[in-house]
């Protein structure tokens, strides 16, 4: 559980600080390693209020990252559910 909060501490500090080009392959990196990293959703909403370039006329209602990082969620659940019987 302390590594879990770690991790998304440390993935909100770089989402703060750093360029996005280290930001984007912890939040990816995380929702491997963590089970259930459904906060990575959340921080990448932070993400596009921290980083969020203008203001559209019609916006978007999921952006394309928290899109993406869903579906890799929804992919992981049934190949982590195939390694742990094995393991």
């Amino acid at each position: 559980m302390i590594r879990r909060v770690l991790g998304s501490a440390v993935i909100l500090a770089s989402i703060l600080v750093l360029p996005y080009w280290v930001y984007i392959p912890l939040l990816f990196i995380g929702a491997i390693l963590f089970p259930f990293f459904w906060e990575g959703i959340l921080l990448v909403f932070l993400v596009s209020v921290v980083h969020g370039s203008e203001m559209a006329v019609l916006p978007s209602l999921v952006s394309p990252l928290a899109l993406s990082l869903l579906v890799v969620l929804i992919l992981l659940l049934p190949i982590r559910e195939r390694l742990r019987s094995y393991v």
